[in-house]
C-alpha cells in the first residue's frame, strides 16, 4: 500500500474484466479504509455482479451493432428488464422469475407477440452474455418461451375510402410518395432511399437494394438485413402513368439530399392534412400484398416481391386479410331481411 501526494492511501489489486487481466485501484483516506473497499469489492465478486452490471456491458458492446429500428425496441426492453431485476445478484435469478416477469409483462402490457418476442430476446441475451463472461454457470433464462396462441398483431388494412383519397391525391403535398407505396409496396424506408437510376422504365423494373434509416437526426444508409430484401418489382400501370422521371432521389428536399426525419413527419402531416387519410404508409404497403393476393399470386411469389424474409410473415398477413374481409361481410349482411311477397332484400 503507498501514500499519495495528496496524503490519501492506495492499494491496487489484478482483477479479470471482460476475460483480461487489469489492475483495479482502491483509495481511502486511511489504510482501514482502503483495506475495507478491497473487501467489501471481494464480497461483491463473490456472488458475482448484478443483474444491471451485467445488462449495462452488456449494452455498451451490443449498441453499436444495432439497426437503428432496432434500437428502438431493445432500449425499452433493457429498461423493463433491469427495473425488474437490477439489483439482484445475476447468479440468484432463477427461471421461474423470469418466466413470471415474461407473463406479467404480458398480462399488464397487453403486449402482442412481437413485443413480447423483443422483451424476452433481450433478457435471453443478457443472461448469454453473462455466461460468456464466466458470471454465470447457465442461462436461467435458455428454456423460457413465450405464451401459446399470443396475439400476433398486423396493421388495419386501409379504408376503401383511404385508398381512393390516395389514388386521387396525387397532385396533394407528398401525394406521390403515397401513391407509389400503394403501387410498389415498398417499406417507407426502401421508397425513402430509393433514387431514379435504381428505376427502369424501359424494361419496367425497380431496384430494391436499400434503405434509409436515422441515426438521431442524420439519415443513414443500409443494405436489406436479408437477400430476400433485395429484389426487383414490377412497375405496375398505375404507377407508369403517374411517372416523371428525373435524376437522383426520387423523394429528396430542397437541396435534393435525402429526407430528415422532421422533413418527411412534416411532408406525411402535410398529407395526411390535405387529403383526410386515416392509415400510415406501411398500411399502405399492406394494400399493396391484398391486391397481390387478390389478383390470384402464389404466396411464395408475393413474398419475393413485398421482401419478406419468411413466407410465414406473408402468410400471416394474408390471414389477417380474410379475416378483414370476413368481418366487413358480417357486418354487411348480419341485418339483411327480405320480403317474400316481394321478393325484395
Amino acid at each position: 500500500m503507498t501514500r499519495r501526494k495528496d496524503g490519501t492511501w492506495q492499494q491496487s489489486m489484478t482483477v479479470i474484466v471482460d476475460g483480461r487481466k487489469v489492475q483495479k485501484y482502491f483509495y481511502g483516506k486511511t489504510k482501514a479504509e482502503v483495506l475495507q473497499k478491497i473487501q467489501a469489492y471481494k464480497d461483491r465478486q463473490a456472488d458475482g455482479p448484478t443483474f444491471a452490471e451485467v445488462a449495462d456491458e452488456w449494452w455498451t458492446q451490443h449498441e453499436p451493432t444495432l439497426a437503428a429500428n432496432t434500437l428502438k425496441g431493445y432500449k425499452p426492453a433493457l429498461a423493463r428488464a433491469k427495473a425488474a431485476f437490477g439489483d439482484r445478484k445475476i447468479r440468484q435469478i432463477k427461471p421461474t422469475e423470469i418466466s413470471r416477469f415474461i407473463r406479467n409483462f404480458i398480462k399488464e402490457k397487453s403486449a402482442a407477440q412481437k413485443t413480447a418476442a423483443t422483451q424476452l430476446q433481450v433478457v435471453k441475451m443478457i443472461c448469454r452474455y453473462g455466461v460468456e463472461m464466466g458470471h454465470l454457470d447457465e442461462s436461467p433464462a435458455r428454456d423460457i418461451s413465450l405464451p401459446k396462441n399470443l396475439e400476433k398483431t398486423t396493421r388495419p388494412l386501409p379504408t376503401s375510402e383511404d385508398i381512393r383519397k390516395v389514388k386521387e391525391s396525387t397532385g396533394a403535398p407528398f401525394g406521390m410518395f403515397a401513391y407509389w407505396i400503394l403501387y410498389t409496396g415498398c417499406r417507407r424506408g426502401e421508397l425513402q432511399a430509393l433514387t431514379w437510376e435504381d428505376v427502369d422504365i424501359k424494361e419496367g423494373w425497380i431496384r430494391i437494394n436499400k434503405s434509409l434509416y436515422y441515426e438521431g437526426k442524420h439519415p443513414r444508409i443500409k443494405k436489406p438485413k436479408t437477400e430476400k430484401g433485395i429484389r426487383e418489382i414490377p412497375i405496375l400501370t398505375k404507377l407508369a402513368e403517374k411517372l416523371t422521371p428525373g435524376k437522383g432521389i426520387i423523394f429528396a428536399n430542397e437541396k435534393g439530399e435525402y429526407l430528415s426525419p422532421a422533413e418527411f413527419t412534416n411532408a406525411w402531416e402535410a398529407y395526411v392534412a390535405a387529403t383526410g387519410i386515416t392509415c400510415t404508409p406501411h398500411g399502405l404497403r399492406h394494400a399493396y400484398t391484398t391486391m397481390l393476393f387478390e389478383a390470384g399470386l402464389p404466396p411464395k411469389d408475393i413474398q419475393t416481391l413485398v421482401g419478406h424474409a419468411q413466407l410465414s410473415t406473408t402468410m400471416d398477413i394474408y390471414t389477417h386479410i380474410r379475416k378483414e374481409q370476413a368481418e366487413r361481410i358480417k357486418t354487411k349482411v348480419k341485418d339483411l331481411d327480405i320480403d317474400l311477397d316481394t321478393g325484395k332484400v
